[in-house]
């Protein structure tokens, strides 16, 4: 009996145009990537945080102010400046 009231057809029997279903996909396929896109694009932007070379660019950048303040502050250096990094 249950069988029967599964299979018999409830309202208004509307078949619902193809094209219809496409454009239903294609929208939540948008609200979908709509939602995620914004920390892919983060992730991509910021790689070098994730990968570890930030650290490296960290220590370039405090190792590049140390060399202009020594510069600027006359500091002898034997002529040359330390450039690793």
């Amino acid at each position: 009996m249950a069988d029967n009231f599964i299979k018999q057809p409830f309202g208004l029997n509307i078949k619902v145009p193809t094209r219809t279903i496409h454009q239903t996909e294609k929208t939540a396929q948008g609200v979908v990537n709509s939602l995620w896109e914004p920390l892919f694009n983060f992730i991509d932007e910021n790689q070098n945080v994730f990968t570890g070379n930030i650290a490296n660019e960290i220590e370039k950048y405090n190792l590049m102010m140390f060399n202009v303040g020594a510069a600027l502050r006359k500091e002898s250096h034997g002529g040359s400046f330390d450039i690793k990094g």
